[in-house]
């Protein structure tokens, strides 16, 4: 592009040394060098729009708003780069100084609860009491959730309410051991409900039967709580060939549990057994029966 430009003001001004006229040989050399400016003006234009690393579109035709070209935009600042040699500066220790806790690795900060080397504080007092294992959790539900639900036409009040029902409806969101009622919210329940459930409170008892619903509480261990919630993942038992015969729940072995599934003031299915004339097993049953 120079020589162009060279040949161009040789040419320009050999023809203006021999022309007499010196104010026209200077409008031609303003000519040549506006021009010359305006070439290079497009020239640094046009690779400033196809820059890559300026954040605009290589294509042109996409113009600067293009979704797919956007990017983030370039660091001002170079990255500093520690630990590569004593010609960058930053050598050696690598800007640490000389060994202690700081020049370690993970900056020389230490886990939390570290003391300097003493006894930590999580340490220097023995625990007390301890977590079972075998400790029975019941998860709690309100009255006043339930008559939501019904509300929300999510429960089926003429029907018989189970784990089954409540945990699909998404009443609540886990079975753990069972599900306790609550008197919680007793002042908006509104419709008779049945319900089948492990346990339940006096409060929500005498609340569901003043307006004429009933509960009944049962035992459940884990398996039969899995059976029940889950009938699908289950087969049918087929017994002497008499088609098939659906599990039997087991009964509870324990003196607590036995105690409170018999009492009626608790509304248990032992003592609602016992009030129909059944024993609270088969095995029983078949016995007294031959």
């Amino acid at each position: 592009m120079r020589s162009a430009l060279a040949r161009r003001v040789c040419s320009a001004a050999a023809s203006a040394s021999s022309r007499p006229n010196a104010a026209s040989s200077t409008s031609l050399l303003l000519r040549i060098s506006s021009a010359d400016a305006s070439q290079r003006t497009r020239s640094q234009a046009r690779t400033y729009a196809t820059h890559p690393r300026r954040g605009l579109p290589v294509n042109p035709r996409h113009g600067p708003a293009a979704l797919g070209q956007l990017k983030p935009s370039q660091s001002p600042k170079q990255r500093r780069r520690v630990g590569r040699g004593s010609s960058s500066g930053r050598g050696g220790t690598s800007t640490r100084g000389h060994k202690g806790q700081k020049a370690r690795a993970g900056n020389g900060k230490p886990t939390p609860g570290f003391a300097g080397g003493q006894t930590p504080l999580m340490r220097l007092f023995p625990k007390r009491g301890f977590v079972s294992t075998h400790k029975t959790e019941y998860v709690p539900l309100n009255l006043d959730r339930i008559q939501h639900w019904i509300d929300q036409g999510r429960l089926d009040p003429s029907q018989p309410i189970s784990a089954y029902h409540l945990l699909h409806s998404r009443c609540v969101h886990k079975v753990k051991d069972g599900i306790k009622i609550l008197g919680d919210g007793a002042h908006h329940l509104r419709t008779p409900v049945h319900l089948v459930v492990s346990r339940a409170s006096q409060a929500a008892i005498g609340a569901i039967e003043k307006l004429g619903g009933s509960i009944e509480c049962r035992y459940y261990n884990a398996n039969s709580m899995r059976r029940l919630i889950y009938p699908h993942k289950y087969t049918s038992l087929n017994v002497g060939g008499k088609g098939n015969a659906e599990a039997v729940s087991p009964d509870p072995i324990s003196k607590k549990d036995l105690l409170w599934y018999s009492s009626a003031r608790n509304r248990g299915y032992l003592a609602l057994r016992a009030a129909a004339g059944t024993s609270p097993s088969p095995d029983s049953s078949s016995s007294s029966s031959s």
